[in-house]
Parts: C-alpha cells; structure tokens; sequence
C-alpha cells in the first residue's frame, strides 16, 4: 500500500535547499515560494507462496488436483451456430490498474506575491506579471495618487519602471536625470528586486522601499 506525503521545495535549486512540510519562502532564497512536492513510499510486497505449479509437485497439465483427467463439458449441441458469442468484458487500458496509485495531480504554478513601493509615504501597487510595466515618475499613471510628488523635483517625469520576468521583478532606469540606485549603485541595466532584499533609490534621496501587500493590503 503506498504512503503519500507532501514536501516542499525550492524551485531554483530543490536539491541543494532545505525542504520543509508546511508552505513558505526558501531559507536561502528568500523571494522564492516553495514548491509542494509528492512523494510516494510504497511498501515492498512480501514473496509470493510457492505453489505446485512452479516446483513441479502440483498437478500434470490436463489433470486436475487428485491427479484425475480434466473433462471439460462441451458445448449444448443446440446453440445456433450463426449465434455470435457472448463478448466478454474488456477493461479500458486508460484506467489505472486496482491496486496502482493515481499519479499526483498536477499543481498550479505558484502566484507572485503581492508587492507595492512605499514612496513618498503613499503606497505604489505593483502590477502583476502579464500585466505591463509599473511606472515610476512624476508625469506617471501608476503615481497619480501620491499627493507630495510634485514637492520632488529631482524625480524626472519619467523616471523607472519595474516589469515581471519569468516569475522575478526588475527595475529599468528610463534615462532619468539624476539615476536610479540598487544597493547604491546606479542602475544601466535591469536589476532584479526583492522585499529587504535590496535598497531601491531614486535620484539622490528618495529611499523607495520594496515591500510585500497581505491579503488585506497592508504591508506585511
């Protein structure tokens, strides 16, 4: 009888991370959500009795257990021939065997956590992957709400954007006049990004805090 239990793994490196049985974020990779994994332990059958019939001490073919001939009664002699025979029942090759266990269902892909920018004290959602972009700026959809905006005037109008990748976020400088910062060092390409993972900085001082929405939508 097979036993199902159920880990959960890294999905960078399942092998080289530690695993555990509850739901949660790798311990080394921090922005990574575990992934529920099925394990099938199968107890090994025990052998098989021996029976006559392999060590050559049962029955001789044709003869049944006390060693007399195996008469079997023919046909009734008054079925019609041109009658075809009953079919017997067949068993369907697509379903599983008695005694096979299913194969684990299939589980979804994990969500992007929910994640938003803290600026100017006003919270910035970021936009899921398959979404677009979320724009950072002062002339930006995504930072109309922010009420001091217009008091940073060292913001260009159109200054980052943070787009979704295969599961990971990165930020994009958008030829900004006073640069965009990750770990204080300026952004010239896209650079990855995750909650307290990483100090995002635009122009020279304003800290732009990355942080992850719980289900109510407050920072957790």
């Amino acid at each position: 009888m097979a036993t199902v239990t159920t880990r959960y793994r890294c999905p960078v490196t399942p092998d080289e991370c530690p695993s555990s049985d509850r739901r949660g974020f790798c311990a080394v990779h921090q922005w990574e959500r575990l992934v529920p994994e099925r394990v099938y332990v199968t107890a090994e059958p025990d052998d098989a009795p021996r029976t006559g019939a392999q060590d050559g001490s049962g029955p001789r073919p044709g003869t049944d257990a006390d060693g007399a001939a195996d008469v079997r009664p023919e046909a009734p002699a008054d079925r019609p021939r041109d009658r075809p025979a009953r079919p017997t029942a067949r068993t369907d090759p697509r379903e599983p065997r008695e005694g096979t266990p299913a194969p684990p269902a299939r589980q979804p892909a994990p969500a992007a956590p929910c994640l938003a920018l803290v600026l100017a004290g006003a919270l910035v959602p970021v936009r899921a992957e398959g979404q677009g972009p979320t724009r950072l700026g002062r002339d930006a959809a995504d930072c109309a709400h922010v009420t001091d905006l217009a008091a940073l005037d060292q913001l260009s109008r159109r200054h980052a954007e943070l787009t979704w990748r295969a599961g990971r976020l990165y930020v994009t400088d958008l030829g900004s006049v006073n640069g965009t910062y990750v770990d204080e060092r300026p952004v010239t390409r896209p650079v990855q990004l995750w909650p307290g993972g990483h100090r995002l900085r635009l122009a020279d001082d304003v800290d732009v805090p990355l942080v992850e929405l719980d289900e109510y939508g407050a920072p957790r």
